[in-house]
């Protein structure tokens, strides 16, 4: 009897000694953040030059994130652009800093690149910090050749358009539309970004390109859509976005089940359109300060004038939900991963 309640007493103390230094040892962490960051710089990488949407969206994350960490750090962009973004990624993966002073904004296409290419590309976005999403995107075919305005248009010749890079989502977008709704595509690649492809567009030399997102579409492209200059003939969502009620989802165009798989598996990463998320390895204590910092600075005042001031679209989601998506994304069956791969001709990269 007396070992029995000798036996529970201890049970309940080692609990309770558990918690406490759990208790402590996070205590410990939000008292450290002032600490460690205080002086600091903290590196916010990305995968494109200047002039990319992906530049916009961090650098007017940066103005005013650093304010709501911690210590206040100088939070700096450091570009580091090629593949698509690919190699900021597999940097921040596999080379950066692992103590919270380094976070960036992958294409999110690069999520799936493991799983189409896992010869090339040496890392898993399952292990990423993922830090907070700034918007979900819907991607879009555009063109400025005027022959080409609806989806019956596209299927009347071959279409050239631009792109970044062979995994690039312009890239991606175009190939695997072609396949899903039969239409000829030929892919120039080289560009550096999407401003680069326009003005090769208004040149002639391409039609336009895939992978314009509406964000862009409605910040960088904003008078040329508005002014009818260029043609929308096509979206890429899981959903049709708000502001272009009108224009076709290639997802409802398709009905073959292994089709919509496909579409999935390529499109659904843009539900997280503009993530942000530090390297592995990052201690949790540290990540759980920039969530914190993240979701602080979407409810920033000025952060939100200054977004709604150049109509750039906020609609975020978590690192949690963002982890969620992933998960789900890399169960695609195999037979779909593998015409996923051939469509992109992943065998003679």
């Amino acid at each position: 009897m007396h070992d029995n309640i000798s036996m529970k007493r201890s049970v309940a103390l080692f609990f309770l000694s558990a918690f406490s230094l759990t208790v402590a040892v996070s205590q410990a962490g939000a008292q450290d953040a002032p600490a460690f960051y205080k002086g600091k710089t903290v590196q916010a990488i990305i995968g494109y030059p200047a002039g990319s949407t992906f530049e916009t969206y961090m650098r007017m994350f940066i103005r005013h994130v650093g304010k709501h960490i911690p210590g206040n750090p100088t939070v700096i962009i450091q570009q580091m652009p090629g593949a698509g973004s690919l190699t900021a990624t597999s940097y921040l993966a596999n080379v950066a800093p692992k103590d919270g002073t380094v976070f960036g904004m992958p294409n999110p296409v690069n999520t799936i690149e493991p799983l189409l290419d896992p010869e090339r590309t040496k890392f898993d976005a399952r292990t990423f910090n993922w830090i907070g999403n700034l918007n979900t995107e819907v991607s879009t075919c555009s063109f400025w050749a005027k022959d080409l305005k609806t989806i019956d248009d596209l299927r009347k010749r071959e279409i050239i358009v631009g792109s970044s890079g062979p995994a690039s989502g312009s890239t991606i977008d175009a190939v695997v539309m072609a396949s899903l709704l039969n239409i000829k595509i030929k892919v120039v690649t080289g560009y550096p970004v999407l401003l680069a492809i326009k003005l090769a567009a208004e040149r002639g030399e391409v039609d336009g390109f895939c992978g314009l997102l509406v964000s862009a579409l409605k910040t960088d492209f904003v008078s040329e859509w508005k002014s009818g200059r260029i043609s929308i003939p096509l979206q890429m969502g899981l959903a049709k976005h708000p502001d272009l009620p009108d224009v076709p989802n290639a997802y409802d165009l398709v009905s073959d089940e292994a089709d919509r798989q496909l579409f999935r598996l390529i499109f659904g990463p843009w539900a997280f359109g503009r993530p942000i998320f530090a390297p592995p390895g990052t201690p949790a204590d540290r990540v759980a300060t920039l969530r914190q910092a993240f979701k602080d600075t979407l409810v920033d005042p000025e952060f939100i004038a200054e977004t709604e001031k150049i109509n750039l679209e906020i609609s975020s989601t978590s690192g949690e939900n963002i982890s969620q998506t992933i998960d789900g994304i890399l169960k695609t069956p195999e037979p779909v991963v593998i015409r996923a791969r051939q469509l992109l001709g992943v065998d003679k990269r």
